[in-house]
């Protein structure tokens, strides 16, 4: 049996799958969380290196796993065999979605940070649209098309109800358009490091996920800022992959959290179509 694996440590396979190449500077920091994930999340890697390989972009790739009650050390021991030059982060207790990305945040030095699920695979091209809309200064997140693995579009934003439910944008922008909509899924964001601690990062009483990034995108916009979709970033998103829990969450508790924290959304927001 051999020693048991420290807290934080780089990977170091000598056959990876993929390498994340040194940077000491890195310009963009991925934060990924993961909980009891397996092999999705190196395929997820694969992709994301080979499309940063053709630009000049500088970044880290660091991996917060929460623990697992059963599949203990699962994603780590995969990452160990599989990749070179990842920083792991583990945890010794489940801090949920957004308690895993301010740890993420608070080990990493991008000035823009790319909070992104491991069940993500990237295509070329994906990273720069999104860099562009940071530099515009009302931009808080920057977000792709997500889609399905059949290319179908999963969603491009979503739109906000009344009583606190969502409804993914079916119809994506051109490559080119933007679009300005309630919220986008944290499956993949860009944010600048900066905007991410102005507007106070995500809010743990969410955990252990689920509304977070609703409410995160919710501050940005009370603090003048907004969420972008861009047409000419896409990745596919192979949703519900990265867990070993199959069971569909309860999350009325966040919901109500949420219209408990923005009572002004059963004014504001449309009311919620009924029927088919």
């Amino acid at each position: 049996m051999g020693a048991p694996l420290p807290d934080r440590f780089v990977t170091a396979s000598p056959n990876p799958l993929a390498t994340v190449p040194p940077n000491a500077s890195p310009r963009v920091s991925f934060v990924t969380v993961a909980f009891g994930t397996g092999p999705i999340i190196t395929d997820s890697l694969v992709s994301l290196v080979a499309s940063l390989d053709s630009t000049s972009i500088q970044y880290e790739y660091v991996v917060v796993d929460n623990a697992h009650p059963i599949a203990t050390d699962h994603t780590v021991n995969t990452l160990l065999l599989t990749t070179h030059g990842v920083r792991i982060v583990r945890s010794l207790t489940n801090l949920g979605f957004g308690g895993g990305c301010e740890l993420g945040v608070r080990e990493s030095t991008g000035d823009i940070i790319g909070f992104v699920n491991p069940d993500v695979i990237y295509e070329p091209g994906w990273i720069e649209p999104l860099l562009d809309q940071l530099d515009r200064p009302e931009v808080s997140i920057a977000a792709p098309v997500l889609l399905n693995p059949d290319r179908s579009v999963q969603e491009a934003g979503h739109q906000l109800w009344s009583d606190g439910s969502a409804s993914p944008i079916a119809v994506a922008p051109e490559p080119g358009d933007v679009t300005t909509p309630d919220y986008a899924s944290a499956a993949c964001w860009l944010v600048r490091r900066a905007e991410h601690q102005r507007l106070g990062g995500f809010d743990p009483a969410f955990f252990p996920a689920y509304y977070e990034d609703v409410d995160y995108s919710l501050r940005a916009i009370s603090k003048g800022g907004s969420t972008v979709v861009v047409g000419s970033s896409r990745v596919v998103h192979r949703k519900g992959s990265s867990t070993t829990d199959a069971r569909i969450p309860d999350t009325t508790r966040q919901r109500l959290l949420l219209l408990d924290r923005w009572p002004d959304l059963a004014a504001t927001q449309s009311l919620r179509p009924v029927g088919p």
